[in-house]
């Protein structure tokens, strides 16, 4: 009830405004309906496609474009942290609307859900972890265990303005497990963006050498 009410007088006097086109966006939503409509592509992607042999299916809800590319930009760059929350809500909105994934996920297997973690020195300046922010309310929401079993053990460049080629070489062996980590069955390894893949295939090749059986990358938006 407090909650509702904070929204209420938030979205009062704070109205929230369209990442894309700046129209009033009633609720907790990020994007207005034009703008979602202009990039709302759910899709299951075949990780061969992206030269992803240690992931085991991958899920995209966006394509990394207008709007959606907007709020993302805006959330990792501009220190939009209003914005979290309602990125979260679009992919809880998104997901439940689908459905579910076609992965058959066995009900009696240990599962956790776990985000790439972002770059210590870059999560100091921002004051919090995108993908963490976006995925761990829907995890929690659905009974599904949230656990970080990845840390980063050295710094890597920012992945936006590399090439593909440049994007593996940069994060090759940047992740390791977190220690004491108790790695389940399945994991569901999140991303805000997907772009090659390179970053998603690195972090699930650490948790199979560390014994996972099945990784499946979920991502906000890809450009594939």
């Amino acid at each position: 009830m407090l909650s509702t009410l904070l929204s209420l007088l938030s979205d009062l006097f704070y109205p929230h405004t369209c990442p894309g086109c700046g129209e009033g966006v009633p609720g907790p939503l990020a994007l207005c309906d034009r703008c979602r409509d202009g990039v709302y592509h759910p899709r299951p992607f075949h990780p061969g496609s992206l030269g992803c042999p240690h992931l085991d299916g991958l899920f995209f809800l966006f394509d990394y474009a207008g709007a959606i590319q907007e709020a993302l930009h805006k959330a990792k760059f501009e220190k939009r942290e209003d914005l979290l929350p309602r990125l979260a809500k679009e992919w809880q909105e998104g997901v439940a609307r689908e459905g579910r994934f076609r992965w058959q996920l066995p009900a009696d297997v240990a599962l956790s859900v776990t985000a790439i973690p972002t770059d210590p020195a870059r999560r100091k300046k921002r004051g919090y972890d995108v993908p963490e922010e976006i995925f761990r309310p829907w995890a929690q929401k659905n009974g599904y265990r949230w656990e970080p079993l990845l840390q980063r053990v050295r710094p890597s460049r920012p992945q936006f303005s590399l090439s593909p080629t440049e994007r593996k070489e940069n994060i090759q062996g940047c992740f390791g497990l977190v220690p004491g980590a108790a790695l389940p069955d399945i994991v569901l390894l999140c991303d805000d963006i997907c772009t090659t893949g390179a970053t998603l295939e690195e972090a699930a090749k650490v948790l199979k050498q560390g014994g996972v059986k099945k990784v499946y990358g979920l991502a906000l938006a890809s450009s594939n």
